[in-house]
């Protein structure tokens, strides 16, 4: 996971939350994207374009209008970018501060509530589905097509695809895909979502013929030679 899009009020009062989100990202290497400096609170196309380029939200659902009966609104375009980006498939999680009456319409869905007075704890569980998403959404690994007389024909052939899965402890995952990339004396596949403990099975069709690895380590081998001393 490269980057996670922030959904907020663009507050005075709401922006050293914003800040600790984006310190606590940042501690993942995961990069914040906001809706700010796009001129309306509304879902425009060019906020739906910077949630569509992000791997997860994350939704500050903070005070705004106090209810006559008790208990506070929110705000209803953040609510529609949470909305937007779980439907986009995301990763995503609401902050939603003490006092927000948002009608259990969340209850389905993993949430944390935020007291403003008092936030470490909130955060904490922010940190901690951070490091769950950056985990469980792996590397992307470049695997190079061997042997050399396979990757010709990957180049010239007039088709092919890729696909992947993993194995740990001797299970097998789903299959996924592979995209193929030519390059200049070799071809690539591109592995998504990579895991440490993985190991990787490689599934080619080229002219439809089919071509598949063995379960091997995404490690690189290194081989050492005995120095000789003089």
């Amino acid at each position: 996971m490269k980057s996670v899009f922030v959904a907020f009020a663009f507050r005075d009062e709401d922006r050293p939350l914003v800040s600790i989100i984006d310190h606590l990202a940042a501690s993942y290497y995961i990069k914040v994207i906001t809706g700010e400096d796009l001129g309306g609170e509304e879902l425009t196309p060019a906020v739906k374009a910077r949630i569509g380029i992000a791997q997860g939200l994350v939704a500050l659902l903070t005070r705004r209008d106090e209810k006559v009966r008790g208990g506070w609104t929110t705000h209803q375009w953040v609510q529609d970018e949470l909305s937007y980006g779980r439907s986009q498939g995301l990763q995503a999680i609401a902050l939603i501060e003490e006092g927000v009456d948002v009608g259990g319409m969340y209850a389905s869905n993993e949430y944390i509530r935020l007291d403003r007075n008092n936030p470490l704890k909130a955060f904490l569980s922010l940190a901690s589905s951070l490091g769950t998403w950056k985990r469980e959404a792996g590397r992307v690994v470049k695997a190079r097509i061997m042997p050399p007389s396979l990757a010709t024909k990957v180049k010239h052939g007039n088709g092919c695809k890729g696909r992947w899965r993993f194995m740990v402890e001797g299970k097998f995952g789903e299959w996924r895909e592979a995209p193929i990339v030519k390059e200049p004396g070799a071809a690539f596949a591109y592995l998504n979502g990579v895991q440490d403990e993985h190991m990787i099975e490689l599934e080619l069709e080229v002219d439809h013929n089919k071509w598949r690895s063995e379960a091997v380590s995404q490690w690189m081998q290194v081989q050492l030679k005995e120095e000789k001393r003089p």
